[in-house]
């Protein structure tokens, strides 16, 4: 399991919060602390499950979502979605997914990234943690 408080950079590099606030079978829940249920900004952490055998395919979601209300109070919501479907079948290694992902995040991050110092996260990921 992940930890229930989840502390990631913004892009000016300082820490936003994300507590644990939900919890069921499929994932997690965690909102910025510097938000609130008004307008909120939440990561949500899901998984699945699709096909059998060697043609199953495990599913794991990344959601950042971002309400805000605009100047007549209507709520605008931003989404940013990362999701990784790994096929069960022996050929795609973890490392290979792990290549993969750091090449989504160098792009990102205009070319910024040399090597991902950990992958902790991503790994708890792979196994279905939330």
């Amino acid at each position: 399991m992940l930890a229930n408080d989840i502390v990631l950079d913004d892009v000016s590099g300082d820490d936003v919060t994300y507590r644990l606030f939900k919890q069921d079978s499929t994932g997690t829940s965690r909102i910025d602390l510097a938000t609130n249920l008004v307008a909120p900004a939440i990561m949500s952490i899901r998984h699945s499950l699709q096909g059998k055998g060697e043609d199953a395919v495990d599913r794991h979601l990344v959601q950042f979502t971002r309400t805000i209300n605009d100047a007549s109070g209507t709520p605008r919501t931003l989404t940013v979605n990362v999701t990784i479907a790994i096929p069960r079948a022996s050929v795609i290694t973890a490392t290979i997914v792990k290549d993969q992902v750091a090449n989504a995040i160098d792009f990102l991050a205009d070319g910024q990234i040399a090597s991902l110092a950990t992958t902790a996260n991503l790994d708890a990921l792979m196994r279905g943690e939330s």
